[in-house]
């Protein structure tokens, strides 16, 4: 399991709903899961991974990274289901 701190969710053209999360161990990889996930009225689901890219931060003690997904919920939804200063544990399975 990796775990994440989640700073921001923004939208970001032609990746969608986008995740900037702070890592001070292990980094996020592509094709790891989120847990279920609740977005509106829908049945929870798990997003994957479909890209990680490291950003520029001025904390020290980690990684500031972007985290895309596969068929994203929009901006709103996922910044209610992982709002700003919560953490994100992603795991490589169903």
């Amino acid at each position: 399991m990796i775990e994440v701190e989640v700073r921001n969710v923004i939208n970001l053209t032609g990746r969608g709903a986008t995740v900037v999360a702070f890592a001070r161990g292990a980094l996020p990889k592509v094709g790891t899961f989120t847990p279920p996930l609740v977005f509106g009225a829908a049945a929870a689901r798990q997003l994957e991974v479909s890209g990680v890219e490291k950003l520029s931060a001025m904390e020290v003690g980690g990684v500031s990274l972007g985290l895309f997904f596969k068929k994203p919920p929009t901006v709103a939804e996922l910044k209610q289901a992982v709002p700003p200063g919560s953490r994100l544990a992603l795991t490589d399975g169903l």
